[in-house]
């Protein structure tokens, strides 16, 4: 018969020593998840340049298509496929200098508006300051001197009027649109936009405001505001050579 264990109690098989469990090493173990998030951070960079480079060969592709296809079309499909395509809105004044101006942009869809057309001088058209002065009288001369904002020329318009009728145009036409704006206008009703979309300091008068004849200001909207930048077409001076 087998003999019972002394002690009473189930011992080792073997009779070894049991081994203490082992310590799990947390450095260890944070080095090794360090490792992996870099390699995790190196397979996105190379996933994201690979994606890029798939990008480019597709423009490529497609850029090579598109030349093959314009090869073969009259330069009236061309610029009606360039219409069709172009997103841009064009509102111009209903003046014939605006809209001249207006049809020199080949494509976007244009559109004619009476609030964009140049201050109405009533019965001043034409005429020079002086003769302007001589026409509305001493008191309506220093009526305009004092408040040119609010004064009116005989038969015409105030600066007040300006900036009213070009609010719906603002709200209902402009601040509705999801794609590129390009105004073609005279000097007072782009000063008036600009002082609007810019927010210039309200202490100095729209009229006031610097835009050069012959020039284009692009407004590009961020979070901030406008990222503002000028472009001049002014033919040089044959005086000075600027």
């Amino acid at each position: 018969a087998a003999a019972a264990d002394p002690g009473g109690g189930g011992g080792n098989v073997g009779g070894g020593v049991p081994e203490p469990p082992k310590r799990v090493n947390n450095v260890e173990i944070l080095e090794e998840a360090k490792d992996v998030g870099e390699l995790g951070r190196l397979l996105r960079k190379i996933q994201e340049k690979s994606d890029t480079l798939d990008t480019a060969q597709r423009e490529l592709v497609a850029s090579e298509n598109l030349l093959r296809a314009l090869e073969n079309m009259s330069d009236k499909e061309i610029l009606d496929q360039a219409r069709l395509a172009s997103p841009h809105h064009v509102y111009t004044g209903t003046t014939p200098v605006s809209t001249e101006t207006g049809s020199l942009l080949l494509t976007g869809r244009h559109e004619e508006t009476a609030a964009l057309n140049v201050v109405d001088v009533g019965d001043c058209h034409g005429c020079t300051l002086a003769e302007s002065y001589e026409k509305m009288g001493p008191e309506a001369s220093r009526e305009f001197l004092l408040s040119p904002y609010m004064a009116r020329l005989p038969g015409g318009e105030s600066l007040r009027d300006v900036v009213r009728r070009l609010e719906p145009f603002v709200v209902d036409s402009m601040e509705r649109q999801r794609s590129p704006v390009v105004v073609v206008s005279h000097l007072s009703t782009l000063q008036v936009l600009y002082q609007y979309f810019v927010g210039v300091s309200s202490r100095r008068p729209f009229w006031q405001l610097n835009i050069p004849r012959g020039s284009v200001i692009q407004l590009v909207p961020h979070l901030f505001g406008f990222e503002e930048r000028r472009f001049s077409f002014r033919p040089p001076s044959p005086r000075s050579g600027l």
